[in-house]
């Protein structure tokens, strides 16, 4: 038996079906089955209850899904561990970030490209945003006025939201269409303002994303909140109030582990600005 067999519970656990956990764990669910009938012979007990609406795990069941991601848990750690140690800058790093991040930001990476050559970084652009806990990414670049504190991090810039309307349509004066953000980074300090500012005002339209919204404004399709440094290198937008509706921090993040890692240092050296460093947790380096 290896950890891998142990992901078979885990994805029943989490789809409830054979065919849910096939297809979450990108295999047929018949070999599903078939490890789970290993499993429960290597244990020597019922692991999961077939019923009519899908499986449900025995009590046996849940304490061996709870080992398996204590274990996993466990091994995640030993590799950063062993890779925080790694003082060549070389290798690979995994950033994981969202698109307007990754659009303000791909500058900075391009420089550290040039400067190491021998570093690859795969930039993974999302919605969703990879756990580094779970060693699903090595960095994150993340908007936020709360990031984790069991993480080391530094505070890199800050993305101060605006309205902005194209200038034909800002020109029209009184009803302009409003648009929304439709993610829940966004959504509630925006929604907040408009609230507030336009309280009669119901949006007509909703944008997953701040590169999105700026992409929407430039088209036409009404008023709407981005960050300045999005906007103002956009044509024909205008500013319609000289305060920001709110602002977000921006963070690069890595696990406690990896930050004496040479290449993790040498990415965060690369974004690192004129200001003093911020830290999500006082750390004390050697």
């Amino acid at each position: 038996m290896v950890t891998a067999d142990l992901a078979i519970v885990a994805a029943l656990e989490s789809a409830g079906t054979f065919t849910g956990a096939a297809r979450l764990l990108g295999v047929a669910h018949t070999t599903v089955s078939r490890k789970l009938k290993e499993l429960e012979k290597h244990f020597g007990t019922r692991l999961a209850d077939r019923r009519d609406d899908g499986v449900v795990l025995t009590p046996d069941g849940e304490r061996l899904l709870e080992s398996a991601r204590r274990i996993e848990a466990e091994l995640a750690g030993l590799e950063r561990d062993i890779a925080g140690r790694d003082h060549r800058l070389t290798g690979h790093i995994k950033l994981t970030t969202v698109d307007a991040l990754a659009w303000i930001y791909l500058p900075v990476i391009a420089r550290f490209r040039a400067t190491h050559p021998r570093i690859e970084v795969a930039l993974e652009v999302g919605a969703e945003l990879r756990n580094l806990s779970r060693r699903e990414a090595e960095v994150a670049l993340r908007a936020t006025n709360a990031p984790d504190d069991h993480l080391y991090g530094r505070e890199i810039g800050q993305l101060d939201f605006f309205p902005y309307a194209r200038a034909d349509i800002a020109a029209n004066g009184h009803g302009l269409s409003w648009i929304e953000y439709g993610n829940r980074d966004c959504s509630q300090p925006a929604g907040r303002w408009l609230r507030r500012m336009h309280p009669k005002v119901r949006p007509e339209a909703s944008m997953p994303t701040p590169l999105m919204m700026c992409r929407a404004i430039e088209a036409g399709l009404g008023a709407g909140l981005v960050p300045s440094v999005l906007a103002d290198s956009a044509q024909g937008l205008v500013r319609l109030a000289d305060e920001p509706a709110f602002s977000i921090a921006v963070w690069l993040l890595t696990p406690m582990e990896l930050r004496q890692t040479a290449r993790i240092r040498a990415l965060f050296e690369a974004f690192q600005d004129k200001s003093p460093p911020r830290r999500v947790k006082k750390l004390n380096d050697p």
